[in-house]
């Protein structure tokens, strides 16, 4: 995501500054209103965070470790009562078998590297060429640059990974080297496949690079890359509470993903997930009038394409009776919260209703908008939506998305405040607006919307 929010993209966050209370910052437990107390445990959703980030590459779309998170939270939900369904999808997952990059002029280096998700191979001998700089990889960096036939050194910034690499293959280069802007590896995705192939480097390596050519000298690569693409599945995994007049009653869906980028992915969205679980554990132990429809969404590292299959299978009678939806994603890290819709100028009564439960909790939200995640899918559709998120979090997409990294206070407090929404309206507590008070996104938003996502963007 990015610096504002990690996943918004380049101007579509409205940033405010935010002013947190010294309970939320310092871990101090937050001040609950008497009529809600949900219990939440941050323990247990600290518990649930370390066995999904238990391993790198733990939970990549299509991947058997994915699978088998999407088991465990299916059989979670069966624990409490719920109606549970596995949504499946066809997937194209990727997979890479190796790269590597080496430099023989000036002087012999090798560095540790890997492709982005969707990069093509090399040929087996790999590409050798000079190496040039252009900068954060815009059309304007290449325009008084000759990469015709050489190598582009790119630092990862202000555009996705894949309209990088496609400048650089405009401009003829034949491979793309790109370094990160944080401490760390640099894990990510182009989204969909790219006419040259891009590899990634540890913000370290890119540094010894840009200073070898910024000496003036000339530097010859070789990168090389094996990767493969697989067509499998992904799946949705939904459990609904329903209410007791259930074919009658309204749906709120709460959603959260659960797949991540080749990490532990800890923060990016484990830490979304356990807490969705809390929140229905929760739910499950109240009488509501409304059903609650948890969504354990797959595949949003590649693009949204898990809660845009479910969004695009729902009937139009169906979307009429989802009065809204709550989407957590990065939670665990970070000292600012987010409540985000999709689009600048959409209304909705659960962000406001959000921003309201957040004050309760002394906490002074940002209100912006943002479509780098799975509420983008739904507000399309006329639903209200909320997007929670936490932020900074200078782990992003590296392999230090790690359990180490989540702060516990955040787990209890976005657990506390999407708890308290979901009762307040579940209960009926506070009306849905009619929805055509709903701004939609036109189709080519939407479009740009689902494009954007994946790990296409990349952070400032």
């Amino acid at each position: 995501m990015k610096k504002a929010i990690r996943k918004t993209a380049m101007g579509l966050m409205l940033s405010i500054p935010l002013v947190f209370t010294t309970a939320f910052a310092s871990g101090v437990p937050v001040q609950e209103k008497r009529h809600a107390k949900p219990r939440v445990s941050e323990e247990r959703i600290y518990r649930d965070i370390a066995w999904m980030a238990s391993k790198d590459d733990a939970r990549m779309a299509g991947t058997p470790g994915e699978h088998r998170a999407a088991k465990v939270i299916a059989q979670r939900f069966k624990k409490l009562g719920f109606d549970v369904k596995m949504q499946r999808f066809p997937f194209t997952r990727f997979e890479s078998r190796g790269a590597a990059l080496t430099v023989s002029q000036p002087e012999n280096k090798s560095f540790e590297t890997a492709p982005l998700t969707y990069s093509p191979s090399t040929p087996a001998k790999g590409l050798s060429a000079d190496l040039v700089y252009a900068g954060l990889g815009a059309e304007s960096d290449f325009a008084s640059l000759d990469v015709k036939g050489k190598i582009a050194l790119i630092k990862r910034g202000n555009l996705t990974f894949y309209d990088k690499t496609q400048n650089a293959a405009k401009a003829g280069a034949i491979g793309v080297v790109i370094f990160n802007n944080t401490t760390g590896k640099l894990g990510g995705t182009l989204g969909q496949q790219t006419s040259i192939p891009a590899i990634g480097l540890t913000d370290t390596d890119g540094a010894v690079l840009t200073n070898l050519l910024s000496s003036g000298q000339k530097v010859t690569t070789t990168m090389k890359a094996d990767t493969k693409v697989i067509n499998t599945y992904s799946q949705n995994v939904i459990g609904t509470y329903k209410a007791k007049n259930a074919r009658k009653a309204k749906t709120l869906v709460v959603g959260a993903h659960y797949d991540g980028v080749d990490s532990a992915a800890a923060n990016d969205n484990a830490s979304g997930t356990a807490t969705m679980l809390e929140v229905a554990r929760l739910a499950s132990q109240k009488k509501l009038d409304m059903n609650v429809r948890f969504i354990a969404f797959g595949a949003e590292e590649a693009g949204l394409v898990g809660s845009e299959f479910y969004a695009q299978s729902l009937k139009p009678e169906e979307a009429a009776k989802i009065s809204g939806m709550i989407n957590m994603d990065m939670v665990g890290v970070g000292d600012k919260v987010s409540v985000l819709t999709a689009s600048a100028d959409a209304q909705s009564f659960v962000a406001d209703l959000a921003v309201e439960k957040a004050e309760e909790l002394q906490i002074t939200p940002i209100r912006g908008f943002s479509t780098r995640s799975d509420h983008a899918s739904f507000e399309p559709l006329g639903i209200p939506v909320a997007f929670l998120h936490v932020s900074e979090d200078p782990y992003y997409h590296s392999d230090q998305d790690t359990l180490d990294k989540i702060q516990k206070p955040n787990l209890k407090n976005v657990g506390t405040l999407v708890t308290n929404l979901v009762l307040d309206i579940a209960n009926n507590n506070s009306g849905s607006p009619a929805k055509g008070q709903m701004q939609l996104l036109n189709e080519v938003q939407v479009k740009q919307a689902h494009h954007d996502h994946g790990v296409n963007f990349v952070t400032k």
